[in-house]
């Protein structure tokens, strides 16, 4: 019988990430899409990307690698993996269309914002896959036993572990931040751009709370492997 294991991040951080994407993805985007008279065609391989990348976020911080007994591992690799791909994709396209296609000086500060956005996206893609990969190296060489001592099994789990908190966490912020960053600027639209500061900083709370679920497992789970009571560690 499959066993049914609730995501850590199924919390009022990700509820709240996963509305603004929705609200963004379906409801704000096609209505803007269909108002225009003229959509450019290299805005749909654009849009091919931007979806991807964000509902693969979606996807993956709900649908950890542990989630439903381990099987939901391989859709969280080859989903994670598609929209990294997908997701560069819609960065070179975008930065094309901002500033080749489209009149960038109209909007100047729009232009740098969601450029800024893009940068930090392929910032915490590049981050976030380099650290899964030196985890996976990691966890490859303790599987084989290829350590010396216990010193250095300890040492070798540690880094594996820091590894496993880095891919984590650029992957939320990557979720939350970096792909919110468009959303929360068309907000702003509506609104004013006076309240774009405020909503970074909400935004940068969810993604913070959302993140330390995940690592706050970790180390609980590390603790039990050790049989390391936190409660007893005295804190310098």
């Amino acid at each position: 019988m499959l066993k049914v294991s609730v995501s850590p991040a199924f919390n009022t951080s990700w509820v709240v990430a996963t509305c603004l994407c929705v609200w963004f993805l379906c409801i704000h985007a096609p209505v803007a899409l269909a108002a225009k008279h003229y959509i450019q065609p290299l805005l749909y391989l654009h849009l091919v990307g931007a979806y991807s990348i964000y509902i693969a976020c979606v996807h993956n911080t709900i649908m950890t690698p542990s989630a439903l007994d381990g099987a939901a591992r391989p859709f969280h690799i080859w989903i994670g993996r598609s929209g990294l791909v997908l997701g560069v994709i819609g960065f070179i396209t975008g930065f094309v269309l901002v500033w080749f296609i489209y009149d960038f000086t109209q909007n100047l500060g729009w232009s740098i914002g969601i450029t800024s956005g893009g940068i930090a996206q392929m910032q915490l893609e590049f981050m976030g896959y380099r650290a899964i990969r030196r985890f996976q190296k990691i966890k490859a060489q303790i599987g084989a036993c290829k350590y010396t001592n216990e010193e250095e099994l300890i040492a070798l789990q540690d880094e594996q572990d820091a590894q496993l908190k880095i891919h984590v966490q650029s992957m939320i912020n990557l979720f939350v931040l970096a792909c919110g960053i468009p959303a929360l600027m068309r907000i702003c639209e509506a609104i004013s751009y006076t309240y774009l500061p405020i909503l970074l900083i909400i935004v940068y709370c969810l993604s913070y709370l959302m993140a330390r679920t995940f690592l706050e497992k970790i180390k609980a789970k590390r603790f039990s492997e050790r049989n390391i009571d936190e409660s007893t560690l005295i804190i310098k």
